[in-house]
C-alpha cells in the first residue's frame, strides 16, 4: 500500500494551542516535539484525536514553565507532566532511553524515570510509523529510525529493534501492531509478522486493566470493526475476546460486524459521537435475541422493565467482553440503551422514552438497526434526534435495577447516608453523563 505523505503546511494542520505549547518550551530552551500517532496521522493528512507531545525539559520543568495551575504532574514509575487547557488535557513526556541489553542477552530495564536524548527516545518507541518526531515550529521532521518515513509511505507495521525480543518485553504491542493493520490497511514487516504469531499467546501475560483499556479505545474508534477482523485473520481473538472468536462465523458476528460499519460511517461523517456503552450495546444486540427469544412482531421481543431482563442482558454483555471489566455504570447504561429498543421499534412510550437520559443512544442504536435491516423511515420521523431530558419514569425504574443490587450486595452509592444518617458525600457534584463523565459548564 502505498501512501502519499501531507509534506507541505503540515504546521497548518496542528490545533493552535499544541503550538502554543510547544513554542512555550522551545523558547524556554528546551527540545520539543510532537510524538507518536499525531504525527503518523497528520503526514497521512488525518486530523489527530489527541496530541502528545515530548521534550527535555523534567516534568517539574514543564510545570515551571506553565505554572502550577495548568500543570499537573502524573505516575510514579512514569511521570508525565499534564498541562489542562480547558476541557482538555496535553500529555507532555520527558525524553526516555530504550531498555539496555547485558552481553548474556538479558534485557536491563532501566528505571522509567531514567531520562534520555531525543534520538534515545525514538529509538524505545514500538514501530518506526509511531517514532517520528515533528517540530512545528522550525517545520521540521525528524526520523531517528531511518525508516519512519518510507514505512509510512508504504503502510508497512515494523518493530523498532528485534522484533521478538520487543514483542516479549511487551505483549500489548502485539495488539497495537494489529490495530494499525486494521485502522489503516497497513501490512506488516516479514519480521515483525513472523514474531507477531509467535508471541500472540504472551498476551495473557497482560494484566486485564491494560487490555480493558486497550479494548475500550478500540471499540470507540471508527475503525473498530477493521481492528477486530484483523485480531481474527492473525489468530489474536482467540486469545483476547474468546466468545467473539468462538461465534465468528454465526449469524449474530455478521449482523454485529454491519451494525459497527454503520455506526463508525456516522462517526466518521460527524451525525453521531463516540460512545462507549453505545459502542457496547451496538456489540452485544445481535446476541440479545439468542438469551431472550424473539416474541410478536417486536424485534427484541416485548419484554420491557424488568429485573430478569436487565440481570439477563447484563450477563450477557458481560459473557462478549470477558473477561475483561468495564465499569457498572457503563454496562448498565449498554443495557439500558438495549432495553429500550422494543419501546422505540415498536413505537411505544414515546412521551416517556423522548424524556429518558437514554433517549439519544437508544434513538441511535434504532437508527443503526434501520439504516443496516429495518428500511423503515417512518422510524426516524416518529423519534426525532433531540429528546426532552428529565428524570422520566424509565429511568427511575432502570435505577431502582441497579440500586436494588447494590443494596443487596450491602453496598452504598455517592452520597447515600451512612451509620446515623450522615451524609457520605462530599460537597455539590458536577452531573454526569450517560458515559459517567463529569459535565462541564
Amino acid at each position: 500500500m502505498a501512501n502519499s505523505l501531507q509534506m507541505e503546511n503540515l504546521a497548518s494542520s496542528v490545533e493552535p494551542h499544541i503550538m502554543d505549547i510547544t513554542r512555550r518550551l522551545r523558547n524556554a530552551g528546551f527540545e520539543t516535539y510532537i510524538v507518536g500517532g499525531a504525527v503518523r496521522d497528520l503526514l497521512l493528512g488525518r486530523a489527530p484525536k489527541d496530541y502528545d507531545l515530548s521534550t527535555s525539559a523534567t516534568p517539574e520543568e514543564v510545570r515551571r514553565v506553565f505554572g502550577g495551575r495548568l500543570t499537573k504532574i502524573i505516575g510514579k514509575r512514569f511521570r508525565l507532566a499534564h498541562i489542562h487547557r480547558g476541557n482538555e488535557i496535553i500529555e507532555v513526556s520527558t525524553f526516555r532511553r530504550a531498555p539496555s541489553v547485558s552481553a548474556d542477552g538479558v534485557v536491563t530495564l532501566p528505571d522509567d524515570n531514567e531520562y534520555g536524548t531525543a534520538e534515545e527516545d525514538a529509538w524505545r518507541r514500538d514501530f518506526t510509523v509511531n517514532a517520528l518526531f515533528y517540530n512545528p515550529i522550525d517545520r521540521e521532521i525528524v526520523d531517528h529510525t531511518g525508516m519512519g518515513i518510507t514505512d509510512l509511505e508504504n503502510g508497512v507495521v515494523r518493530v523498532v529493534g528485534e522484533p521478538l525480543e520487543r514483542f516479549e518485553e511487551d505483549p500489548v504491542r502485539v495488539l497495537r501492531a494489529l490495530k494499525l493493520v486494521g485502522q489503516y490497511s497497513f501490512l506488516l514487516e516479514p519480521g515483525t509478522d513472523a514474531a507477531l504469531v509467535e508471541s500472540i499467546p504472551l498476551i495473557s501475560r497482560c494484566s486485564h486493566s491494560r487490555l480493558t483499556l486497550e479494548l475500550e479505545k478500540i471499540i470507540k474508534k471508527p475503525y473498530s470493526h477493521l481492528i477486530l477482523e484483523a485480531f481474527r485473520k492473525k489468530g489474536l481473538l482467540a486469545y483476547y475476546l474468546p466468545f467473539l472468536n468462538e461465534h465468528w462465523e454465526s449469524p449474530e458476528v455478521e449482523y454485529m460486524l454491519a451494525l459497527m460499519r454503520e455506526r463508525n460511517k456516522r462517526l466518521l461523517s460527524g451525525k453521531y459521537r463516540d460512545s462507549l456503552s453505545l459502542a457496547i450495546a451496538t456489540i452485544a444486540l445481535p446476541f440479545v435475541n439468542v438469551a431472550i427469544p424473539e416474541e410478536d412482531d417486536c424485534l427484541l421481543g416485548p419484554w420491557d422493565v424488568r429485573r430478569d431482563a436487565f440481570r439477563e442482558l447484563r450477563r450477557l454483555v458481560r459473557s462478549l467482553v470477558a473477561p475483561y471489566n468495564f465499569p457498572r455504570r457503563v454496562l448498565a447504561s449498554a443495557v439500558e440503551v438495549i432495553m429500550f429498543q422494543p419501546s422505540i421499534l415498536g413505537k411505544r412510550h414515546r412521551k416517556r422514552m423522548m424524556a429518558s437520559r437514554r433517549y439519544q443512544h437508544a434513538r441511535e442504536l434504532m437508527v443503526l438497526q434501520n439504516n443496516v435491516r429495518l428500511g423503515d423511515p417512518s422510524l426516524e420521523e416518529y423519534w426525532p434526534p433531540h429528546g426532552k431530558r428529565s428524570d422520566s419514569s424509565f429511568d427511575r425504574d432502570l435505577k431502582g435495577l441497579d440500586d436494588d443490587r447494590r443494596n443487596r450486595r450491602g453496598g452504598r452509592g455517592r452520597g447515600d447516608k451512612g451509620r446515623g444518617g450522615k451524609d457520605n458525600s462530599k460537597g455539590k457534584q458536577r452531573p454526569r453523563d450517560a458515559e459517567g463523565n463529569r459535565r462541564t459548564g
